[in-house]
């Protein structure tokens, strides 16, 4: 599943996203086997993840074995990426009762599964019903065409440069007073080919929600994209200024 968001506002990092608790598979029984091995992944998780921003990890043996993956945007501190994981992990363990579930934050997403996900790539979109109060521009085309830029640019970044690993911000000037900044990041399960195919069709996703916005996020399983007209990540992280397309 991938969820898309418009975003709404100045991101506040100790709300989720968006949490998807999957009715396909049906739901764990209350202090079954499983519940035990989730509550154990959920406990490690954070611990295990904030020294690398990411960790696919398995706790338990069939039919009660619960997989688990967690991931942190890759410009935030080890000490944020556990806070924002307990965050995450407490929620989704709050609001969810299925055997297959996500859970998205600003600064980092956990998910846990019955089946092994690293065998589960699939990207199907999925638009949320959320009014949008980002701001429009007043030259669309030309604006997305600048974003599509910046994300095309840091997609290859991201998929083919091992020294990414598979995280990469950047910014392009839009006008005179305007600069647009940037993101994309992949779970390090996935080949690179895949990381580049799932940024791909997030793009395509993105226009289709906020190509006339100021700003616009994606979600999903295996890649994130966000763009917005301020520098949301930290200056720390991996930046690349490209030229403007369009020689402005």
């Amino acid at each position: 599943m991938i969820l898309l968001l418009s975003e709404l506002f100045a991101l506040v990092v100790a709300d989720p996203l968006f949490t998807i608790c999957s009715t396909n598979y049906g739901n764990y029984d209350l202090g079954s086997p499983f519940e035990n091995n989730l509550k154990h992944l959920l406990e490690t998780l954070p611990s295990i993840t904030s020294s690398t921003g990411y960790n696919n990890t398995a706790i338990g043996k069939t039919p009660d074995k619960v997989h688990g993956q967690a991931l942190c945007r890759g410009d935030v501190s080890s000490s944020a990426c556990q806070t924002c994981l307990r965050d995450a992990s407490q929620e989704i363990l709050k609001n969810c009762t299925s055997t297959d579930a996500i859970i998205w934050y600003e600064r980092c997403q956990i998910q846990y599964s019955f089946q092994n996900m690293t065998s589960l790539y699939v990207y199907a979109g999925k638009y949320p019903d959320l009014d949008s109060h980002e701001k429009s521009v007043s030259d669309p085309v030309h604006f997305f065409d600048t974003v599509k830029f910046l994300i095309d640019k840091l997609s290859n970044e991201a998929a083919f440069d091992p020294s990414k690993l598979m995280f990469a911000t950047g910014e392009i000037k839009f006008s005179r007073n305007e600069t647009i900044y940037g993101h994309v990041q992949c779970t390090r399960d996935v080949r690179a080919d895949e990381c580049q195919k799932c940024l791909t069709s997030a793009l395509i996703d993105l226009k289709g929600c906020c190509s006339s916005h100021q700003g616009g996020i994606i979600v999903s399983r295996n890649c994130n994209v966000r763009f917005g007209l301020y520098k949301y990540y930290n200056a720390s992280s991996y930046l690349i200024t490209f030229p403007n397309p369009k020689g402005e």
